[in-house]
């Protein structure tokens, strides 16, 4: 694995961490998988976190990228609960 995709991963493990603590997305209870909770406020309020809080090397710019990479991953339904 080359040190890119690992910074990739853990740039994109960071934005995870930041749409959980704005509560903009949620585990499945029954399997885990993230799922979209659909509030634009909760979605707001982690882009404003990925603008202010520092991730080494990252920009602004950058660092909301990475939330909405992490948010085009993901559906509001588990894929082990269809």
């Amino acid at each position: 694995m080359s040190k890119n995709t690992n910074d990739a991963e853990t740039l994109s493990m960071w934005a995870m961490d930041i749409l959980l603590e704005a509560h903009a997305i949620a585990p499945c209870p029954n399997h885990g998988y993230m799922r979209l909770r659909h509030s634009h406020h909760a979605v707001d309020y982690a882009r404003s976190i990925a603008e202010h809080r520092k991730f080494s090397g990252k920009n602004k710019e950058q660092r909301v990228k990475a939330i909405e990479k992490v948010l085009d991953g993901l559906a509001d339904t588990c894929p082990a609960c269809e």
